[in-house]
Order: structure tokens, then C-alpha cells, then sequence
């Protein structure tokens, strides 16, 4: 196959995504089926590779054109059809054990249902770094070709099993009511299922797979896209409610009183179960954590271990540091599971945990019990592509004359010498065209004083921070 050329800013830090529908499109077929050839040069040691997808229109078109060039390249395709991401990595790692199994996941996660993407794994479930996709890229460029042998293709439906395992993990110790709000997306393929096997009734919206839309964005993230699911909860006294992205790999909570949990809360949460389970644990975290979740680790005896921002480049942290469970604000929580052995940001794993939890206590009081300070939502403050990398050393190396900063991505920047808890992350977005600034105090009086440090160290860089000096604390 000749080379051609490809839209390389789809190619991302942790996999690949753009526009897919319509003359436009960025992601077509024929793009797909050239990266799953040169996917297969770059994890040589895989025998297969399990493929799942979302349940986006373009899907099945990149997910058939990615599976013609694997088998192209020579390598078995196991197509589980229509499969949320954790589902798929699940599968990966449980066909492992058995011959050496990679993994492709046809899906955008919370992108725009216009826009798709290839998410590419190891065996093991483990996600290529970004250097690696950026090797794709180039073979790509450079022309992939078939392989001498053409592979097998075979059809699976490892959800029964997936879900007889979630079964075999989480008891209930009483019955509970719970809604949930899939959002329409591939995380209906099995999160009723699972929460039923364990024990809960389920009232769901939103959850018809081929719905083209939500009422609002796959997203659990951001607050208003919980709102509705709030409103079930209230109305019909459910004592849980579950939001879910498009992918099925992030969490949104509500408590029974109908309040939405904010990430970092439902953080500590898992956090100190998890505590409570294995003592003086460590666990993982990203530079925008808030310290009240660092302080509550801390006095529950744990010790919370920073690392960089995003799934991929996550668990290869907590695989380097032994670490067995994690999150990050984005609202993905990490485990190291046994049987079979992966890392996995599962959301509904951690649904039928947090069903476990609200079980044997009360949901409510633990979260009433888990200290909360003034932080800010992340704040996009605009700075080109070709400029945002170098603008966040600058940045960093500043910083560090003056304070004590984390460095792992872009800058967190230690600033209680100056208030209280103060703190703030000035970080390159790996995706856009843009800072993200995140600042936080122990009281609302700290948080003003981060905020402007922030400011000002925007401002010296050439950067507009009137984003930033408008926003007040998240409610």
C-alpha cells in the first residue's frame, strides 16, 4: 500500500480521534484499516487482537475496516461486536492467558456522536503511550502493506461471563433501588445487566443503544449532564444513581438525597473503602486532585502517590508503582484485577462497588464526612498548539525558583506559603489548543489569593487569565 497523507492531529497522547462523518471526515474507513496494518507491526508479539466498538453510525464501517486490516496483516480477529471499552480490555486480558491478545475499541468515549476513534492495546489490556501511537502514525505515513498470511476471524460475546464476574466480586448485603443514565451510549451493554446480577432493582433512562443522542452530552464529568438522572433519583426514591460517558470507562454518582457527587468526593469515597480493606495502601492520583482528598488518605493512614494526567499514562504508573487502585478527576477510577490480570478503568465495576458500599452504611454520611475546599473547574485559558508545550515549561522551571512544585504534568504549584492550602496546576492540554489552570484554598479567602498567584503567572507568560479571575469555586 502506497503512502499517503494522514490528519496528524488525530493522532492524540492517548489514542486516536477526529471527525468521522461526512465528506469532512478525518477518521474514514480507509484510515482505519491502514492503522489496524500498522498496529500490527507495532505489538509483533500478539497472535490476535479482540475488537469491540461503540454504538456511534460510523462505528461499524471503522470497526469492519479496521478488522479487514488486521486480518490483512496476518493476525486472528476475535470481533466481539458492540462493546463498551472496559469490556474489551476485560476480554483482552482474559484471552491472554490463553495466547497472546491484543486489543482495538472502535469509540470517541464522550466526544460528539460526529466524531470517533481507535482506542489500541498491548496484551494485558495495557493502552499504547503516546510515543507508540505517534509510531503508528508514521507507519502509516510512510505506506503499510498486507502480510503474507491472512487471519481467522471468530465471533465471541464475552458479556455473560463478564458479568457472572462482576457477580462473583460485589455482594449486596441488603437490596437496593438504584437508577442509572448510560447516556444512550455502549455502556447499556451491560450495566444493567451487572447491577441486576448483583442484587439491585434498576430504573434506567437513557439507555437505548440506538438513540442517536441523550438529552444531554455522555459526559459525567460536568454537572449538568447529571442533572436529569438527579431528578430520577428524587422522584423515585432511589438510594443511588449512576451516570455513565459513552464508553463506559468513567462514573458519575448520585447520592440518595439527589445530590450529584463530585469526582473527587466519590474519589475519597472509593479511596477509603479501599483503605478500609488494605490498610496503609498507596494510592493513585493525577496533579488535579484536590488536597482534601490527599488530607483524608492521609488520615485514614494511606499514602496518595501523584501521577500524570490520563488512563493510558495512569496505569502505567500504578504498574511501576505497585499501585493497585487510583483516579483521577475526570472521573475514571483504576484497578489491578487478578482473574483475569489487568489494569482497568471500569465504571461499572466501580457502580456494583459503590452499590456494595451503600449497602452495609450509609452512602450519604460517608460523603457528608469527606472534607471539601474551595476548587475551581478546570479553566481553559487559550495558547496555540505550537506554543502550549513550551509556555508550560516556561512555566514550570519559574515556578520552582519560587516554590515547591510537582512536576509530573505540567505544574502543580505549591502556594501555602502564600495562603492556606493554596494551590494551583498550569498544565498544556495534549489534545487543544489551550492551558488548563486548576486552583484550590482551604477556605474561600485562600482560593482568591490562588487564583490571582495563578493569574499573574498567566499574565507574565503572555496569556489572557480573565478566564480564570471570573471563576469562582465550584458550588
Amino acid at each position: 500500500m502506497t503512502s499517503a497523507p494522514i490528519p496528524r492531529e488525530i493522532f492524540r497522547a492517548y489514542d486516536i480521534r477526529g471527525h468521522a462523518l461526512g465528506p469532512d471526515a478525518l477518521l474514514t474507513p480507509d484510515l482505519a484499516l491502514r492503522v489496524a496494518l500498522a498496529f500490527a507491526e507495532v505489538v509483533d508479539s500478539a497472535k490476535q487482537v479482540v475488537v469491540g466498538g461503540d454504538n456511534r453510525s460510523t462505528t461499524p464501517a471503522l470497526q469492519q475496516a479496521a478488522i479487514a486490516g488486521l486480518l490483512d496483516a496476518g493476525l486472528d480477529v476475535v470481533d466481539i461486536g458492540r462493546a463498551p471499552s472496559p469490556l474489551v480490555y476485560w476480554a483482552n486480558a482474559l484471552l491472554t492467558q490463553e495466547r497472546p491478545t491484543a486489543g482495538l475499541v472502535v469509540t470517541a468515549s464522550h466526544n460528539p456522536a460526529e466524531d470517533n476513534g481507535i482506542k489500541l492495546l498491548h496484551t494485558n489490556a495495557m493502552p499504547l503511550l503516546p510515543e507508540q501511537i505517534q509510531a503508528v502514525a508514521d507507519r502509516v505515513a510512510s505506506g503499510v502493506s498486507a502480510g503474507e498470511r491472512q487471519g481467522d476471524r471468530s465471533l465471541w460475546s464475552p458479556r455473560p461471563a463478564y458479568v457472572r464476574s462482576l457477580a462473583d466480586s460485589y455482594r449486596l448485603q441488603r437490596p437496593l433501588q438504584v437508577a442509572i443514565d448510560p447516556g444512550n451510549g455502549v455502556a447499556t451493554v451491560t450495566t444493567g445487566a451487572a447491577l441486576r446480577a448483583i442484587g439491585c432493582e434498576v430504573i434506567a433512562i437513557n439507555d437505548d443503544p440506538e438513540e442517536s443522542e441523550p438529552p444531554h452530552p455522555a459526559d459525567p464529568q460536568h454537572a449538568a449532564n447529571v442533572a436529569q438522572l438527579a431528578s430520577v433519583v428524587s422522584e423515585t426514591a432511589s438510594e443511588l444513581g449512576f451516570a455513565f460517558d459513552g464508553d463506559g470507562d468513567r462514573l458519575g454518582l448520585v447520592d440518595g438525597r439527589g445530590r450529584r457527587a463530585a469526582p473527587d468526593q466519590v474519589l475519597a469515597l472509593l479511596a477509603q473503602d479501599w483503605l478500609t480493606q488494605h490498610p496503609g495502601a498507596s494510592i493513585h492520583v493525577d496533579v488535579k486532585t484536590s488536597r482534601a482528598v490527599i488530607d483524608h488518605i492521609s488520615q485514614l493512614g494511606g499514602t496518595a502517590f501523584f501521577g500524570p494526567v490520563g488512563h493510558s499514562l495512569g496505569k502505567y504508573a500504578m504498574r511501576e508503582r505497585g499501585i493497585d487502585f487510583g483516579g483521577e478527576s475526570s472521573t475514571h477510577y483504576f484497578y489491578r484485577l487478578d482473574d483475569p490480570p489487568h489494569y482497568t478503568d471500569d465504571a461499572v465495576r466501580t457502580a456494583c462497588r459503590i452499590a456494595q458500599i451503600a449497602s452495609r452504611t450509609s452512602l450519604e454520611a460517608m460523603l457528608d464526612a469527606i472534607p471539601r475546599y474551595p476548587i475551581s473547574p478546570e479553566v481553559k485559558i487559550a495558547c496555540p498548539d505550537h506554543r502550549k508545550h513550551d509556555v508550560a515549561r516556561a512555566i514550570t522551571e519559574q515556578a520552582r525558583r519560587r516554590w515547591p512544585v510537582i512536576a509530573i504534568d505540567g505544574a502543580r504549584i505549591d502556594l501555602s506559603s502564600q495562603a492556606e492550602g493554596a494551590w494551583c496546576v498550569i498544565r498544556a492540554s495534549n489534545t487543544r489548543p489551550y492551558l488548563t489552570v486548576l486552583v484550590e484554598g482551604r477556605d474561600d479567602a485562600s482560593y482568591v489569593i490562588a487564583r490571582q498567584i495563578a493569574s499573574e503567572i498567566l499574565t507574565e507568560h503572555g496569556l489572557d487569565p480573565s478566564p480564570l479571575l471570573s471563576q469562582p469555586p465550584l458550588d
